[in-house]
């Protein structure tokens, strides 16, 4: 029995490796990323990262206009054995990070928080916008961004659910499963939701009669409901001007439309207050990313991945890449004398 973080990525290696370390320092026994159609290095990083035995990588083809990607690739995730058999479940993207208040600030501790058994925990978001910073560099997300929207602003009401028992559901979902289906043989021995261990509850132990085993797919909760007292989900969800700029125009693979336009920047770059939380894990943070450079072929990969960010930057503003010299450091870095061989 075993705990798993699960991610669906596209053209994310520019920051993969912290997400990595992140959840590796928090207690994830498992890592699965699902990938498809990347022209940047993140595969290569992710087979890197696979060989030392810090994740699994799925790659998934998906056909030209074809919808639904993200449920499709989270699909074929949920059949793998590492996720079938896992005790607890985490669906999260690369910009999400799970930030612990309790106890050591580990996963251990926020299952212990509520204080009783269940099945499923959601999570409320806390979203971090922009903080000013206009220019991509390869820096920790979450020690870059730390000015956020207000709690009760309504981008966190949505959740993102850790919960038990992934064969029991019908599908997984990017903010947690969906249709509870119990045996006849578990109904037949006592298993009623909402008794026992059979609950939905928030990381400070309230149940949530909000889920239900045949009820709509749970994506967010009632303003009321927002708490991040005993944990949250810090959605970096803009990154820097530059970063947020490569989405613009372009559809979400969850929702099949373009929502990354000026509207939503204004929304999710509203600058109500601080919040530094993630800090706490500096230390712990920064050991497991040396380890992680260290591991064999990363730092020259995550190099790469970093170029390939610098180049999708450039070709979106129809700018030089060889002019920029952030591009040119990333190449030192992963020690190519080729241009060439990026891309």
């Amino acid at each position: 029995m075993s705990s798993v973080v699960v991610s669906s990525m596209r053209n994310e290696g520019a920051f993969l490796l912290e997400w990595v370390c992140w959840y590796r320092m928090l207690g994830f026994d498992h890592i699965v990323v699902v990938t498809n159609d990347c022209t940047d290095h993140s595969p290569e990083l992710l087979d890197a990262l696979a060989r030392a035995g810090w994740v699994e990588h799925l790659t998934v083809d998906i056909k030209a206009g074809q919808a639904g990607i993200t449920a499709a690739k989270l699909a074929a995730a949920s059949q793998m054995r590492t996720v079938r058999r896992a005790e607890h479940v985490l669906v999260c993207d690369v910009d999400e990070f799970l930030v612990i208040h309790v106890g050591d600030g580990r996963l251990p501790a926020l299952l212990a928080a509520p204080g009783r058994g269940f099945l499923g925990m959601a999570i409320n978001w806390r979203c971090i916008g922009s903080s000013g910073v206009r220019k991509y560099v390869d820096l920790p997300v979450h020690q870059q961004f730390t000015v956020a929207i207000g709690p009760k602003r309504p981008f966190n009401r949505f959740i993102k659910t850790l919960y038990g028992h992934p064969r029991w559901f019908a599908r997984m979902g990017e903010h947690g499963p969906i249709g509870l289906k119990l045996t006849k043989a578990q109904k037949k021995g006592g298993m009623v939701w909402g008794q026992g261990d059979l609950v939905w509850v928030t990381p400070a132990g309230h149940v949530m009669t909000e889920w239900q085993p045949g009820g709509d797919y749970l994506r967010q909760v009632a303003t009321r409901r927002i708490d991040h007292s005993v944990a949250q989900m810090n959605h970096y969800i803009l990154r820097s001007a530059e970063s947020f700029g490569l989405k613009r125009g372009t559809l979400s693979p969850v929702a099949g439309r373009n929502r990354y336009t000026q509207g939503f920047w204004t929304q999710a770059d509203r600058r109500d207050g601080f919040d530094d939380s993630a800090l706490r894990y500096g230390a712990d943070y920064a050991q497991m990313r040396a380890m992680a450079m260290a591991l064999p072929d990363v730092a020259r990969l995550h190099g790469l991945c970093c170029a390939d960010h610098v180049r999708l930057i450039a070709d979106k503003a129809d700018l030089r890449v060889l002019d920029d010299p952030r591009y040119l450091a990333f190449l030192a870095q992963s020690r190519l004398d080729d241009p060439g061989q990026i891309g």
